[in-house]
């Protein structure tokens, strides 16, 4: 009976994420039980939440001596192995328990997961479909097989997994978020606010929905919108980077160009080789007609950008270049008669 009520009590500390507590009283089970693979795997669990990988991986190898088919054992060694970025290691670990419960959900879309870290998508995509036609309708898995597509810029596909899950459950935040995030990658600015716009009406406190939502909000050229969305999250998270400069490009919309300077100029300060900031000041800079600031700016920022991706083999080479966003940009045409303007461009 006292070891039912440290289970229980244990049990109950893990799921408030108390895994020191709930370590411990595993521990006292396991003093009057040491063989409990059940209890001894609940442990590994334990220590591997708490960072403790390599002690995780030698509890889990007791229960795997004596039952080298202990379905537990082999999926809580692939999930850890899969956290110290041991990915090919976790994927065979992965088979051998899917080997015993091919029909395991969680192991399936875990396998998925490692194959994404793999870049190997396709067979990503197929895993997942697999627990998918186990578990119909799943909204984690649908999100999950969309999140995949988007990866590749394949994002009508993505949309429809997305929308899927919405038919599963209507107003389910993350796939509200993630049909919006594929919807502005198309340009699809109006729908794309709509899912957004539903996201922080079912969760105000919602900053990454809210983010976004102004994104939306500048692109359908409602600036004062999207000014008033950066304001709040900057309520609360005051020094992130990326809603300042949003919040900046609102303000250049508005005409405001001097304060949106000063968006610019607050990253800048702390980091004068951020590129995005360096481009859009230019932006605001060249609207003031200040056409030797701007070159400046421009001059800086493509030489940084030159200078990454000869050092960044990593680099992703399916963005936009700087240097075709300018000779796009209408806030450049001002330069376009300035002679190292059309020497920096060409």
């Amino acid at each position: 009976m006292i070891l039912d009520s440290l289970l229980k009590q244990a049990i109950q500390d893990f799921n408030k994420k108390k895994f020191q507590k709930s370590m411990k009283l595993f521990e006292m089970i396991l003093e009057e039980n040491p063989h409990n693979s059940e209890i001894i795997v609940n442990k590994a669990v334990c220590l591997a939440e708490l960072g403790k990988y390599e002690e995780s991986l030698e509890e889990l190898e007791k229960v795997l001596a004596e039952n080298p088919d202990d379905f537990d054992g082999l999926y809580n060694k692939a999930t850890t192995l899969y956290d110290m970025d041991q990915y090919e290691d976790a994927l065979s670990q992965f088979n051998k328990a899917l080997t015993i419960n091919p029909k395991d959900t969680n192991a399936l879309c875990n396998k998925a997961n490692v194959f994404v870290a793999l870049g190997r998508h396709e067979d990503a995509i197929s895993t997942y479909k697999r627990a998918l036609k186990i578990n119909p309708g799943d909204i984690e898995i649908l999100n999950n097989i969309g999140i995949v597509y988007a990866g590749d810029k394949q994002h009508y596909k993505a949309i429809e997994y997305f929308e899927s899950a919405l038919n599963e459950k209507k107003n389910d935040i993350d796939s509200l978020c993630n049909l919006g995030n594929s919807l502005l990658e198309i340009k699809k600015f109006r729908l794309s606010y709509e899912c957004f716009k539903q996201a922080v009406k079912i969760n105000s406190k919602d900053f990454d929905a809210m983010f976004r939502l102004g994104i939306a909000c500048n692109n359908l050229n409602k600036p004062e919108d999207a000014l008033e969305y950066f304001n709040k999250i900057l309520k609360s998270e005051k020094n992130n980077n990326d809603v300042i400069i949003n919040k900046g490009y609102s303000l250049h919309l508005m005409g405001k160009y001097k304060q949106a300077i000063l968006c610019f100029d607050e990253i800048l300060n702390d980091d004068p080789q951020e590129m995005n900031s360096l481009y859009f000041k230019a932006k605001s800079t060249a609207k003031q007609n200040n056409t030797q600031q701007a070159y400046v700016l421009l001059s800086k920022l493509l030489e940084l950008e030159k200078k990454n991706e000869h050092s960044d083999h990593d680099h992703d080479h399916d963005h936009e270049h700087f240097l075709n966003k300018i000779k796009k940009d209408p806030d450049f045409i001002g330069l376009r008669n300035d002679q190292n303007f059309k020497t920096l461009i060409n």
